[in-house]
Parts: structure tokens; C-alpha cells; sequence
């Protein structure tokens, strides 16, 4: 399996923190690596399609919490414990930028 650049610049705003995220925060944090890099950004779906298949992966874990009858889903996104945060971002600060 082989991850995309957008893949991996996606774990990196993911696991920049330890605590869990909302999707706002991680796309503002995507986009902003992109920005840096010279790359183009991307929308609100391409983020959530991405997170979902690094949760298939296994590399993060989203949490959906709902706010009761017709007050919709809150969405967490949080790095697992399967994955040790260090080794990932060192591995992927070469990659990144």
C-alpha cells in the first residue's frame, strides 16, 4: 500500500496533535501545508474522502457523535493507538515538504 502526497500531508495535520480534531481544524491545517508547499488545495469532500481511507488503513480514527433527534453528527478526527506518533512524523517530514 502506498499512501499519496495528499495522504501524507493529511497524517501529518492529523497527527501534529494528540488530542482529537474536528474536520474544520484539520482542513484549515491541510491546506495551509499545501499553501506552504506550492500545491493545490482541496475541497471539503477530497478531505473527507481522504480521511476515510486512512481510517480503512487504519491510521486514524473518526469518531461521529450525535447531538440528538434532528440536530445532526459531530465529527472527531484522532490519530490510533496502533500507530506511534513520533516514528510516523519523523518518517513523514521528509515527505511532506
Amino acid at each position: 500500500m502506498r499512501l499519496s502526497p495528499y495522504q501524507k500531508v493529511l497524517l501529518e495535520s492529523v497527527y501534529s496533535k494528540e488530542e482529537k480534531q474536528s474536520p474544520t481544524e484539520i482542513y484549515r491545517q491541510f491546506n495551509h501545508i499545501m499553501r506552504l508547499s506550492g500545491r493545490e488545495q482541496v475541497s471539503h469532500k477530497t478531505l473527507s474522502e481522504l480521511v476515510s481511507e486512512l481510517e480503512l488503513y487504519g491510521y486514524v480514527e473518526v469518531e461521529r457523535k450525535g447531538r440528538g433527534r434532528g440536530k445532526g453528527v459531530t465529527f472527531y478526527i484522532s490519530p490510533t493507538g496502533s500507530v506511534e506518533r513520533k516514528t510516523l512524523l519523523d518518517a513523514l517530514k521528509d515527505l511532506v515538504v
